[in-house]
């Protein structure tokens, strides 16, 4: 017993001897505050999206993969399947209507009009990328490289304010 009173009182003694920290430690670490909790950053705020500026689609299942390879393939692409479109040339104005699941560009100085995707992916240089809607109301993963491409979104083009809608005369044989 005579031991147990003598190694608590030996504990708390040498606990209590060592407090490293002098007065003056312990007044400046109080000047310093302690790293927010994710919950005290301000987070911006997203602009909510416009019903307007969404198109619905099924996101379900993917459809075949699209492609453009040289120059003389084709430029308009139907994405209506919720494709993966990719675009490995160069010098192209490629349309794409439907809702793509991603469209990707590994060619440079392209133009390419969407309408909408879940991701956009330009490993190219100096491609402009523009799409007109958001896919389920939400905005496109984007991912640009090389930092020398254009990826926005812009107002769809409106056919009735010009007067008259783009069509495709008859094709000529020879």
């Amino acid at each position: 017993m005579k031991y147990a009173v003598l190694l608590t009182l030996s504990v708390t003694l040498f606990s209590a001897s060592c407090n490293v920290q002098s007065g003056i430690t312990q007044k400046s670490l109080e000047n310093y505050q302690p790293t927010p909790t994710p919950e005290k950053i301000a987070r911006p705020t997203e602009e909510p999206i416009d019903p307007a500026h969404v198109v619905n689609a099924d996101t379900s299942t993917e459809g075949p993969n699209l492609s453009v390879n040289r120059e003389t393939d084709k430029t308009n692409i139907n994405c209506n399947k919720y494709n993966r479109v990719t675009i490995n040339a160069s010098g192209l104005e490629v349309k794409i209507v439907g809702a793509c699941s991603r469209i990707m560009v590994n060619g440079r100085q392209n133009r390419i009009t969407a309408v909408a995707a879940t991701e956009i992916t330009a490993f190219g240089q100096n491609n402009t990328i523009e799409y007109t809607k958001y896919l389920n109301g939400k905005k496109p993963v984007i991912t640009d490289s090389s930092g020398t491409n254009t990826i926005s979104k812009v107002e769809a083009a409106d056919p009735k304010a010009t007067g008259r809608a783009h069509r495709a005369g008859p094709s000529r044989a020879g």
